[in-house]
């Protein structure tokens, strides 16, 4: 009889581990034996077990909890993932200010699932009456392996390689020790796992499952992972051997063979022709949403995670939604200035940054509300919610940081900047330290309301709204914020934006309720290959590799960069020469050129263009986290940065008032740091690697401790 090695309890599925398996159809049961696996239906719902536990960072991941799978991982109908993009300088909220880092100790449930892997890779050969699909079975086994052990190695270094689904033997505890390969040779591994599932998978499948593509697409991200660990932790990282073996770290002498499988991964996925960016609608702010919003059926999504309701809900409609458009949770996510001035169309000066002031250095009044975003780029349009803009069923956006009092005239009055930004003070505007004395020596006019007023409520519920000589009132913090020193509502963005991505914007209120939403997650999809491909290109090119397969790298990289920007509206590189070795820009509070894009840290003007288009691209997909590990740059990017945000006030005079009794006024808009919710955050170089859990030391003597625990 054939034996299936097995842990114990490894035959006794939960009902868990089938119920909310991504949309294959599954009937649930408790019990599952030899019989039941190993058949077309055994070995779906087998497979949809492990589909179902991997780790992805989606709308289940939590920073602050182990979950039923660990290390964060699978946490219910929850949600926290607010917590990963909090630490990039993505977004922030008011409930977490800190660092929030991924969710250490993320090990056994990872190998639990490389042990069912195993166990398919294994034993499908030994059922003859199988053969048929055991090939493609055994691939996709493959390519979970592959994923799971990916995750480890970024989070760890090099890992234990383990090929075989071990047996406990009570006489022989040291059967199942194993100690750690190199980090290099880690990645050997994954990549191997992954051309042998390429080469076994069908070119298409169910949403939710590998296909060849998918495993090219996971391989472009894991070999760009490995080769900027060659590139760049060598630079931070001169010796972290570990008894002979560099555990942590990767030669740099390995990196451009890297970037050269990321490319060809990336390649043969173009090669393919299944997968492109999504182009369907021609307003291209609505197009780029419905990368999100019609997920399903775009062939710009390469690999989803589904949810529905009769297997696995999330919250994310309810949980990041603007409070008033939501009946439970809600704002969670303020995407951050910084952010924000990455895209193109908003006035910024020579440094980058925002500053919509005139030739007089005076504040520009803008009409309205929306004028200031009509020329910004439309992908920016489609991540944020834009104030005056109609949402779930034709609730007005009302954003505001106070109004000016109707003496001031916006066709004659104007006014220089209320307060400092530096990216140094995080005080509110009520405070000393950030009123700009130079242009306001005898009082901060923001504290005295001498020139405009707020409210301490920015919500429907204002006990004191702005009344005007003729009777017309206002809410003068907007019913969605923001808030301001001195807010004692436990509600509304900090920053002054809402964040759109992944929201259902047409639910209506009262159906924007917490364990409801089933949008898919998209862990994957072309427009991150195509900006995998850039960067491998990029750095092939600097890096004494001008032309590959016959290909000139930087002309390539410069297509890839316009083919997304294209899609998005944004400004077009206009020759590959702009994606030089020149300096990149720098923070304004660093040494260095400045310029637009300057947040996001690079060592190449070049390297830095394709970095700034991940952030803008990949923002609020937990893609950024990873990047700023893998460029080792999270300690000085992240380094004493303190979030921004952007404060729009209205003049008073001349203001008309909806039916809602919302406004629509002339408008200036007022940059600085975050009022409400904005510590400083800082990230310590031991953070790259962590540290191997104290009790798998313990239980298996030959593993070795990371050089930082």
């Amino acid at each position: 009889m054939k034996k299936v090695h097995l842990l114990a309890g490894i035959l006794l599925f939960s009902i868990s581990w089938l119920v909310s398996c991504q949309d294959l159809d599954l009937i649930p049961t408790s019990i599952i034996t030899e019989k039941d696996i190993y058949n077309e239906n055994g070995i779906k719902a087998y497979m949809a077990g492990m589909y179902n536990y991997l780790p992805m960072e989606d709308f289940h991941y939590d920073t602050n909890s182990d979950g039923q799978i660990g290390g964060g991982y699978y946490v219910g109908n929850g949600i926290s993932i607010w917590n990963f993009w909090n630490s990039t300088g993505e977004m922030v909220n008011r409930n977490n200010t800190n660092l929030p880092l991924h969710r250490r100790g993320y090990w056994n449930s990872a190998f639990q699932v490389i042990r069912k892997a195993n166990t398919l890779v294994k034993n499908l050969p030994n059922y003859p009456e199988l053969e048929q699909q055991s090939k493609s079975w055994i691939a996709e086994a493959k390519f979970l392996r592959a994923y799971v052990y990916f995750q480890l190695a970024k989070r760890y270094g090099g890992m234990p390689k383990i090929l075989e689904p071990q047996s406990l033997d009570p006489n022989d505890d040291e059967a199942l020790w194993i100690a750690r390969e190199s980090h290099a040779d880690t990645y050997d591994f994954i990549l191997k796992d992954l051309d042998e599932a390429i080469a076994d998978l069908p070119e298409t499948s169910e949403a939710g499952r590998a296909n060849k593509y998918v495993a090219a697409a996971i391989k472009c991200r894991a070999a760009l992972h490995a080769a900027t660990t060659a590139r760049y932790g060598s630079m931070k990282f001169t010796d972290w051997e570990v008894d002979g073996v560099l555990l942590q770290g990767i030669p740099s002498s390995k990196a451009n063979d890297y970037f050269k499988t990321a490319w060809d991964a990336a390649k043969m996925i173009e090669d393919g022709d299944k997968y492109e960016l999504h182009r369907a609608n021609g307003d291209k702010t609505e197009n780029y949403a419905e990368v999100w919003e019609k997920a399903d059926g775009n062939k710009e999504s390469i690999w989803l995670r589904k949810y529905d309701f009769s297997m696995s809900v999330h919250s994310f409609n309810s949980i990041m939604a603007p409070p008033r458009m939501c009946s439970e949770g809600g704002d969670r996510y303020n995407p951050t200035l910084d952010w924000v001035e990455l895209f193109d169309g908003l006035p910024l000066d020579e440094k980058g940054n925002f500053s919509a002031f005139d030739e007089n250095g005076d504040y520009i009044v803008y009409d309205d509300c929306q004028q200031l975003w009509n020329g910004a780029e439309p992908r920016l349009r489609a991540n944020i919610l834009i104030p005056g803009n109609l949402y779930k069923g034709g609730m007005k956006l009302d954003l505001r940081a106070g109004i000016i009092k109707e003496e001031y005239d916006p066709a004659t009055d104007r006014f220089k900047k209320f307060t400092v930004d530096d990216g140094k003070e995080r005080q509110g505007l009520n405070s000393g330290s950030v009123w700009n004395k130079a242009a306001y020596p005898k009082e901060n006019p923001f504290r005295a309301r001498t020139i405009f007023d707020w409210s301490a409520d920015p919500s429907a519920n204002q006990k004191d709204p702005y009344k005007r000589s003729d009777g017309v009132t206002f809410f003068k913090n907007g019913l969605d914020g923001p808030r301001v020193t001195g807010s004692t509502n436990t509600s509304n963005t900090v920053t002054g934006f809402f964040g759109r991505k992944h929201l259902n914007i047409t639910l209506p209120k009262s159906e924007t309720v917490n364990h409801t939403s089933t949008q898919p997650w998209i862990e994957i999809r072309y427009a991150e290959v195509l900006l995998n491909r850039a960067e491998a290109a990029i750095e092939l090119a600097q890096n004494g590799v001008d032309t590959y397969r016959e290909t000139d790298m930087l002309n390539d990289a410069f297509k890839c960069i316009n083919d997304v920007r294209d899609r998005a509206g944004a400004n077009l590189l206009t020759s590959p020469s702009e994606l030089s070795m020149n300096p990149a820009f720098t923070r304004w509070d660093r040494e260095g050129p400045k310029g637009q894009g300057a947040f996001v840290e690079a060592p190449t003007r070049g390297l830095q263009i394709v970095r700034v288009e991940r952030y803008k691209e990949l923002a609020f997909e937990s893609k950024i986290y990873w990047d700023l590990m893998r460029w080792f740059t999270y300690d000085t990017q992240i380094r004493n940065y303190f979030r921004r945000g952007l404060y729009p006030i209205m003049y008073a005079k001349g203001a008309t008032v909806d039916e809602n009794g919302i406004p629509n006024g002339k408008y200036i808009y007022d940059a600085k740091s975050a009022d409400e919710a904005a510590g400083m955050v800082t990230f310590a170089v031991n953070n790259y690697y962590e540290g191997i859990p104290s009790a798998e030391l313990k239980n298996n003597p030959l593993l070795q401790k990371n050089r930082n625990q």
